[in-house]
């Protein structure tokens, strides 16, 4: 299974859940997203969708925010990333990665000596080590 989550949907909104189960430890990240929803300003001010105003008036406007039904029932989306050990490892191949992938291309060729992982990205390009 593949899942996409786009940068517009990343908030800084992250936490760490634990469950024990089994006399098993649990460790899972989780990280919540909030969907930008466009809208417009009718003439007469009245916030639209762009659902209900096709072509809209003038420039949109994005809003964004936790899905709450009401103060304490956060139903917001969130991405967990569950493990029974420590996850850092992984993370750290996920951060060397993307540090290569923006560094200065001078500087890529000898990062890429140096990174941990086995799995490199390269343009378009995918390549194992």
């Amino acid at each position: 299974m593949r899942v996409n989550v786009y940068a517009e949907e990343m908030t800084d909104r992250v936490e760490i859940i634990a469950k024990k189960i089994d006399g098993h430890n649990f460790t899972g990240l989780r990280f919540y997203l909030e969907l930008p929803v466009s809208y417009y300003r009718a003439p007469d001010g009245t916030p639209v969708s762009a659902a209900q105003m096709p072509g809209g008036y003038g420039p949109h406007s994005q809003l964004q925010g936790p899905f709450m039904h009401r103060p304490g029932d956060d139903d917001s989306s969130a991405v967990t990333f569950w493990g029974k050990r420590d996850m850092r490892d992984v993370l750290r191949k996920a951060l060397d990665l993307l540090d290569a992938h923006y560094a200065p291309s001078d500087f890529l060729e000898e990062r890429r000596l140096n990174l941990r992982s086995e799995t490199l990205y390269v343009g378009d390009e995918r390549r194992a080590r």
